[in-house]
């Protein structure tokens, strides 16, 4: 698996190639990782150079060596690869491809084109551009995997031509049923009866956060035993934390900073209710994971959130409109108890890990049945918009440096 991004950094890419990993190891495979960083001494991970992004401090802007990413592979067997982002390592991706001349699967696991503010202007790609880079990276593949139903129609309309089959990331419910290990509230003197809720990702733009701190503090001005716990961080946290405390309300905030995956259970535990407001997501895997500990949601149902939670199984979902996520806050309190029980067994049923690596080994096999591709016979990126995507990607290095 080769990708961007890798624990212990807190997002959804991270989790799922960790998930992936962990339980198809448990079914007898061999699973390597190239990725910047990891989260301890691992000889099946190769760590591979890179510089702090920017914009998004946890992330880094990757510079690998191809050469050490095929000597890596070719040492341990590699039979097939699965990349997890189209752009640095996702091109060294398709080098191996053509070098050991073995199948290759990729996972689209965001839509790009929600995310180019993160490329500061006048760098910033249109959206033309995003989309047809990447038509062409996954024309490249044998298989391409969607997260989601959206996320599948987006690429066909983009002009992808290569299977594209739908493998959502399971959620580990072993570890989310287990009783917690730390005494959170204890931890950052948080009452033991205070109504407590949680936002667990990063702390930016694309999470809709200015909405739900309105919201949020709407409510704890109204309930003066309510706290909130923000798990993560991001370049909108000072923007957060100055909201909150023009609102006379910092006090009984607390933020966390980045909280390792295998700990996340304690922090849901430890809440009354998880809230959620994004309008990016591919599927929210938070909000699930927040369900499968037994904490329930409310979430503004849109994109992949309205795909993967369901209105009164564990969770409340509402439109995009503050006066009903409010109401919603406070109907999932007073049902606490039966939304909780209900969230535990729709996770288990229709979002288990298991269940979905068994898809991907489906998917496994269909490559590895298909063999190498020669991708570069016919190439479908034209040549202007491959002078564009250099260029842009000169200038952002030209920027770091």
């Amino acid at each position: 698996m080769i990708s961007d991004t890798y624990l212990p950094q807190v997002n959804g890419v991270a989790t799922s190639i960790y998930l992936s990993k962990k339980y198809l190891e448990m079914r007898g495979h061999e699973v390597y990782i190239v990725a910047p960083v990891c989260p301890e001494n691992d000889d099946k991970v190769l760590v591979v150079p890179g510089v702090v992004f920017p914009m998004e401090k946890q992330h880094k802007m990757v510079f690998a060596n191809a050469v050490k990413i095929l000597e890596f592979a070719q040492k341990n067997g590699i039979e097939l690869i699965h990349s997890h982002d189209p752009m640095a390592l996702g091109v060294r991706a398709l080098k191996l491809q053509k070098d050991m001349k073995i199948p290759h699967t990729h996972t689209y696991h965001t839509l790009m084109t929600e995310y180019r503010h993160y490329v500061p202007p006048p760098f910033t790609p249109d959206r033309k551009t995003v989309e047809e880079f990447s038509k062409w990276f996954c024309n490249k593949v044998n298989v391409v995997i969607a997260p989601t139903e959206e996320i599948k129609n987006e690429l066909m309309r983009y002009g992808v031509e290569r299977p594209i089959e739908i493998i959502p990331t399971g959620i580990d419910t072993l570890e989310f049923s287990t009783p917690p290990t730390k005494d959170v509230r204890k931890m950052y003197n948080i009452p033991s009866n205070a109504v407590l809720l949680m936002y667990a990702g990063r702390l930016a733009k694309e999470k809709n956060l200015a909405f739900l701190s309105r919201v949020v503090a709407r409510f704890m001005k109204q309930n003066q035993e309510a706290w909130f716990l923000i798990v993560g961080d991001g370049p909108d946290r000072k923007d957060v934390e100055k909201y909150f405390e023009s609102e006379n309300l910092l006090e009984r905030i607390t933020f966390t900073g980045y909280v390792p995956h295998n700990e996340m259970n304690d922090y849901y535990k430890a809440s009354d209710l998880f809230v959620f407001a994004s309008l990016t997501e591919t599927q929210g895997l938070v909000a699930l994971e927040a369900l499968a500990s037994g904490t329930p949601v409310v979430a503004i149902a849109y994109k992949g959130v309205a795909n993967v939670l369901k209105n009164g199984e564990g969770a409340l979902t509402v439109d995009a409109n503050e006066e009903h996520f409010y109401e919603a806050i406070q109907r999932a309190l007073e049902r606490k108890g039966e939304l909780s029980k209900k969230g535990v067994t729709y996770v288990e049923q229709f979002w288990s890990m298991n269940t979905m690596v068994e898809k991907l080994e489906k998917v496994y096999t269909q490559a590895v049945g298909e063999g190498f591709i020669d991708f570069f016979m016919p190439s479908i990126i034209n040549t202007s918009l491959q002078l564009k995507i250099v260029t842009l990607f000169r200038k952002f290095i030209e920027l770091l440096s």
